[in-house]
């Protein structure tokens, strides 16, 4: 079944990607990343609209859009007409999922969980092929105003000539 084909999960649909963007604060909406929409019946019969969320992390665009559901969702969720909140969801092994319920339409945004790379050799640092050869060496210069030597160098050469002299 597509979400053309049924009205309400259509509107949950489009209430779906209209809270995507606004979780997105103020940066371009990549409603792409919500991907491979599907409507499917659950066990009681109520209606299920599934999306996959794709893009360079997925994991914390899920986060910050659950977040952002919570709070929006919070003023319009009415449990007596079995509506629920946005609840992080690991029912399903290998998947992480926001999963709610409005105006009777479950409606799951999630992502699969990719396993952490394994940890391989650890590896020595390179050395350099060859030595670097350090800065070179910069003796101070004197210089003076009147390129006279300065006087704590003139004070030791009239001492040694005093002392020689007498």
């Amino acid at each position: 079944m597509t979400a053309a084909l049924h009205p309400d999960a259509a509107l949950a649909k489009h209430r779906t990607l209209k809270h995507w963007n606004e979780a997105e604060h103020g940066r371009p909406a990549r409603t792409e990343y919500l991907t491979g929409w599907d409507v499917s019946r659950t066990g009681n019969g109520s209606l299920l609209l599934s999306a996959r969320v794709v893009g360079p992390d997925p994991g914390a665009a899920l986060r910050e859009f659950g977040a952002w559901q919570q709070m929006r969702l919070a003023r319009w969720v009415d449990p007596a007409m079995g509506d629920q909140s946005p609840l992080l969801d690991f029912s399903v092994p290998g998947r992480t999922a926001f999963t709610w319920r409005m105006d009777g339409v479950w409606v799951e945004v999630w992502h699969p969980n990719t396993p952490a790379p394994v940890p391989g050799p650890v590896r020595a640092a390179q050395t350099p092929s060859r030595p670097v050869p350090a800065p070179p060496v910069q003796r101070p210069t004197v210089s003076t105003p009147s390129g006279r030597l300065p006087l704590s160098r003139l004070a030791r050469i009239r001492r040694t000539l005093t002392t020689k002299e007498n």
